[in-house]
């Protein structure tokens, strides 16, 4: 069972292992919490490239955990990911883009505006889905 909250990831540690599309996106979305974003992965996409984050330009190994309170599992080698579980320690919360089974939490898909947020989540079951939802939310509602 789920439940929802907001958290605050300023000067937290955030972990993302991988460098590609899935990656890239994570990252973006992060950029603006104030949240320290650490990519780790032997090739990054141009965009991460040009983001201000830390980048480790390596294959993943368990110490690049080690100060992490957020991980993202976001390779495509099931063998890695299963490595990242099985490394991260009981009180950090993971996100294994690939497998939902295997994930402490999942991302909605949001609408940001000054004075306030709307979330729609489907459980991790279809993010597509809650982006169709939420559009037509901003579509249909002048908020």
């Amino acid at each position: 069972m789920s439940y929802p909250v907001l958290l605050r990831l300023t000067d937290k540690n955030v972990t993302i292992i991988g460098g590609g599309k899935i990656a890239t996106r994570k990252a973006r979305g992060l950029l603006a919490t104030g949240a320290n974003i650490t990519v780790i992965a032997p090739i990054f996409t141009e965009e991460l490239q040009q983001m201000p984050i830390r980048r480790i330009q390596e294959n993943y190994r368990a110490a690049h955990l080690n100060e992490a309170f957020l991980i993202f599992c976001c390779t495509n080698d099931p063998a890695v990911n299963t490595q990242i579980i099985q490394d991260a320690a009981p009180q950090q919360l993971i996100n294994d883009c690939t497998d939902k089974s295997r994930s402490d939490f999942f991302n909605m898909a949001t609408l940001q505006q000054d004075d306030h947020l709307i979330a729609i989540s489907t459980n991790g079951n279809n993010p597509t889905r809650a982006k169709e939802i939420l559009q037509k939310i901003q579509q249909g509602a002048d908020i």
